[in-house]
C-alpha cells in the first residue's frame, strides 16, 4: 500500500491544499519538490497535530528512519539534512562530549513557536543520534536556551546527552 493512501496524509495533503500530489505517479522525477510545497505540508500537519507533542516527536523519528534507515555518522546526518532542504535554516554542532552533543538550530523550518524545541525536528536528532552510537544507549535533550541567549524565531540549543 501507498504512503500517501492512508487518511493522516491524505489530511495533511487536503490541508495544505496539496491533494493533487497523492498519486506519485506525478512526482517529480528527480525525487525533489519546491519548497513552497513541503512548507505548506508541514504546516498543515502542524496545524492538525497541534498539542499532539508526542505524536510529532515519533513523526520525528519516523522522518530520520525514512531518510537514513541503517543509520550514518551524526555530523553527516546534520551535514545531509541541511543540504536536502535548501532554505535559510542552518543546523550545526556546537561542541560535543563523550556522551553529549549540543546543537544550535537555527531558522528552523519545522518550528512556529519562538524559541521552543520543535517536537518534530527533536524525534529526527534524537533517533538519528540513537543510530549513531553504541546500541545499548539511551538518549535524552534538554533545551539550552541560556547557552545561545540571542537566538532568533525559530531556533533553539538542544543538548543530546546518551546514557547506558
Amino acid at each position: 500500500m501507498d504512503i500517501l493512501d492512508y487518511d493522516g496524509m491524505k489530511s495533511v495533503l487536503r490541508e495544505a491544499d496539496l491533494i493533487d500530489i497523492k498519486d506519485t505517479k506525478n512526482v517529480d522525477p528527480n525525487d525533489t519538490m519546491d519548497f513552497l510545497s513541503f512548507q505548506k505540508i508541514i504546516t498543515a500537519q502542524e496545524l492538525l497535530l497541534y498539542g499532539c507533542y508526542r505524536l510529532q516527536y515519533e513523526v520525528g523519528k519516523k522522518f530520520a528512519f525514512y531518510l537514513f534507515p541503517w543509520g550514518k555518522p551524526f555530523e553527516e546526518v546534520i551535514q545531509e539534512i541541511t543540504e536536502l532542504i535548501k532554505t535559510n535554516w542552518s543546523v550545526r554542532i556546537l561542541e560535543q562530549g563523550e556522551n553529549s552533543v549540543m546543537v544550535e538550530i537555527q531558522n528552523c523550518i519545522f518550528c512556529s513557536e519562538v524559541g521552543i524545541p520543535c517536537n518534530l525536528f527533536t524525534g529526527f536528532l534524537v533517533h538519528s543520534l540513537k543510530k549513531a552510537i553504541p546500541d545499548n544507549r539511551r538518549v535524552i535533550y534538554t533545551n539550552d536556551k541560556e547557552e545561545v541567549p540571542d537566538l532568533t524565531e525559530n531556533s533553539y540549543v538542544l543538548k543530546l546527552i546518551w546514557k547506558k
